[in-house]
């Protein structure tokens, strides 16, 4: 078979698909040589230690390593329920949204008649992240997600698809500004519904599922954000910066990181806010959703206080939805995102205590994450800023209705 043939064939899909889990799942467990492959699944053991209390209705209240929004804990609940052994059903629970990802890409990538690179993104970003992306609990809201972004077209599902996710991990929520203004009115409407009615759901299963908003206001700068990313370069040359394990992450212990994390979270809200006044003023109606998402993702992820590993997963699930659009003026952009998560992945996990020590060639390859990172946010948004102001991509409007009907699922 031609490598075209592989492209287009939903079997080479399948067989990729396949392969390339169980390399990673081998990687997580121990089975295939990846050095310090299982330390990453700590994160899971912790998992496997909420289940339990989750499955009994009662989320970990008072524990500051608890940061997630109450629908997590129905699935870390589910995980308990699936088995005796948590872990393995947290990784069988990943697995299962992993390939819903896939399917609905496949999928969507048939009726938009675009063939099926945004599978082959989601398969090959998969492998960009490494064992952090089977390890993590991020696939999950990803899913979310990206039905989100393909079902653009029904509004309604779409908004009920942010709001499962933004009740997963927050950041789906961003997905809103992906529906074009004429369609925002039935997304909240369904974003509300659904949302006040899994909300509601899980506060009568349970107590203490909102006690995550009280653990975010005292976070400082996580080590790997793009904020702390000037005093872990000077800690390379001095190794005189201190860091504190707060809230599940090493953090930079300065007493100017608080402050400043906060200010770069409120300039990250005013972007983000700039593009939702674009979206409200028509500015964005021609841009494709996916492109509009993936930008106010990076947005999101730049300036927060916290740039885990795992946020990689984000990235390529919103970038993957971008090859279902042809109109798409994100291709760059990822590019730039590739190398990027692939260096996140050498300095963790097997880098990461050279990283802390401020040893240079870990700082160097933090400065090449970052560096993409910002440039590829940097160009994104120019790039959808631009159309904006120029009028957006001109599309007949004879071809609008068609157009429209692409971005249905």
């Amino acid at each position: 078979m031609s490598l075209a043939g592989i492209r287009t064939s939903p079997d080479a899909v399948g067989v990729a698909w396949v392969i390339s889990r169980v390399i990673l799942v081998g990687t997580v467990v121990g089975y295939v040589p990846y050095p310090d492959g299982p330390s990453v699944i700590n994160d899971v053991r912790l998992y496997a230690e909420w289940s339990n209390l989750l499955a009994s209705g009662r989320f970990p209240i008072g524990d500051d390593m608890w940061q997630y929004p109450p629908g997590a804990g129905v699935v870390f609940a589910l995980a308990a329920v699936l088995g005796s052994n948590p872990i393995a059903a947290f990784l069988l629970i990943a697995l299962v949204c992993d390939l819903a990802v896939l399917i609905v890409l496949i999928t969507a990538g048939r009726r938009r008649g675009v063939g099926l690179d945004a599978a082959w993104a989601w398969i090959i970003g998969a492998l960009l992240v490494g064992p952090v992306f089977i390890a993590r609990f991020d696939v999950v809201p990803t899913l979310a997600a990206v039905v989100a972004l393909v079902l653009v077209s029904r509004p309604v599902w779409s908004g009920a698809a942010i709001a499962a996710g933004a009740l997963l991990k927050v950041w789906p929520g961003l997905m809103l500004i992906a529906l074009p203004r004429h369609a925002l009115p039935r997304g909240i409407l369904g974003f509300v519904v659904a949302g006040a009615a899994i909300l509601g759901g899980v506060l009568v299963w349970s107590t203490g599922g909102v006690s995550f908003l009280g653990e975010q206001g005292a976070r400082g700068l996580q080590v790997e954000s793009v904020g702390a990313l000037p005093f872990m370069t000077w800690n390379a040359v001095t190794r005189a910066v201190p860091t504190e394990f707060r809230f599940g992450a090493m953090e930079v212990d300065v007493p100017i990181a608080i402050p400043l994390g906060l200010a770069i979270t409120l300039g990250g809200l005013a972007v983000l806010g700039f593009l939702g006044i674009l979206r409200l003023a028509g500015r964005l109606e021609d841009i494709g959703p996916g492109d509009i998402a993936l930008v106010a993702l990076l947005v999101s992820v730049v300036t927060s206080r916290v740039l885990s590993p795992q946020y990689s997963v984000w990235i390529i699930g919103v970038a993957a939805v971008t090859f279902l659009d042809p109109r798409s003026r994100m291709r760059t952009v990822v590019w730039l995102l590739v190398p990027s998560i692939l260096v996140t992945q050498v300095i963790y996990p097997f880098g990461y205590g050279s990283f802390l020590d401020g040893v240079w060639w870990a700082v160097a390859l933090q400065v090449a994450r970052v560096g993409l990172l910002v440039a590829a946010t940097g160009l994104g948004l120019w790039i959808v800023v631009r159309q904006a102001f120029r009028g957006g991509i001109p599309i007949p409007r004879r071809q609008r209705p068609a157009a429209a009907a692409g971005w249905d699922g």
